[in-house]
């Protein structure tokens, strides 16, 4: 079925984003908590001013520390499913609790041992969108915990995949104050 270019009163769709595969063409960047330079990231010249990039008033880069290890999964199941819940503090405001699943599939023993020192860390979680080529941080204020790691044996399928849940950590004062920023770029400084 095709794209309806244009609906009443000449609103135009854009139809590559909405043929666009859900999920499936996502990828996920784990970065230690402390290697994120949360200030130059948040930086007032680190916002995109104009739409010469394709992400007007979000961030240019997502900015981490020298030597910053990125433990990269690559089109991980659905890859990445964010699920973002607000909740309303004492003095009126927002803050929002981040839950993402994603699934692994690997059988190497590497990517075992990525998950098995990663258990219990904080990070921040990067989902890269292939379809926009855009970044998506999540975690930025506290970071995420890598809460739980489960290896399936159900069945021939799933008997090699993770599948790995990072949850806002419960015991912060402060939650994530943001949904999470969209990023053209990850520069390490």
């Amino acid at each position: 079925m095709g794209c309806i270019t244009q609906i009443i009163d000449g609103v135009v769709l854009n139809c590559n984003t909405i043929n666009a595969a859900i999920g499936s063409d996502k990828d996920l960047i784990l970065v230690n908590y402390k290697d994120f330079d949360k200030a130059a990231t948040l930086a007032p010249g680190n916002r995109e001013i104009d739409d010469v990039l394709g992400n007007i008033d979000g961030l240019t880069d997502i900015i981490l520390k020298p030597l910053t290890v990125q433990y990269i999964f690559e089109g991980t199941d659905y890859s990445v499913v964010p699920t973002v819940t607000p909740e309303i503090k004492e003095d009126g405001d927002i803050w929002y609790i981040h839950q993402i699943l994603f699934t692994v599939y690997s059988k190497a023993a590497t990517d075992r041992k990525v998950l098995e020192d990663l258990d219990g860390a904080r990070v921040i979680a990067i989902v890269k969108e292939r379809s926009t080529g855009l970044y998506e941080l999540f975690g930025m204020d506290q970071g995420l915990m890598v809460s739980s790691i489960a290896r399936t044996y159900t069945g021939t399928q799933t008997s090699n995949f993770y599948q790995v849940t990072l949850l806002t950590p419960e015991i912060g004062i402060a939650k994530e104050s943001t949904l999470g920023e969209l990023a053209v770029g990850i520069q390490v400084t």
